[in-house]
């Protein structure tokens, strides 16, 4: 799966979660993953909330259009971002076409 690949009226997204952090950021690519750090912990699914709603808002979406499709319990996940391009999302993550 690549990094971002585009589905009808959305994007899906390949991340890695990093909990415990400083603060909530995108990090940037780290192979085939967007790398992002979220400063809770990983229990309860916080840190996936939290990282869900981190990843919308750097694309431009309500964190509400974030869904998990994958990893529900592991650092590695697939999500979806509901009503952005892909060409939206590596324009507002700064990422090469």
């Amino acid at each position: 799966m690549a990094l971002i690949e585009q589905r009808e009226g959305a994007v899906v997204i390949t991340i890695a979660v990093r909990p415990r952090a400083g603060r909530c950021r995108v990090v940037g690519v780290s192979g085939e993953r967007l790398r992002i750090e979220v400063t809770a912990a990983p229990e309860g699914g916080e840190a996936t909330r939290q990282a869900l709603a981190t990843l919308a808002l750097a694309v431009g979406a309500r964190a509400a259009d974030a869904t998990l499709l994958k990893g529900a319990h592991e650092r590695h996940k697939v999500v979806r971002i509901d009503g952005v391009t892909e060409a939206q999302c590596r324009s507002r993550l700064a990422l090469d076409s």
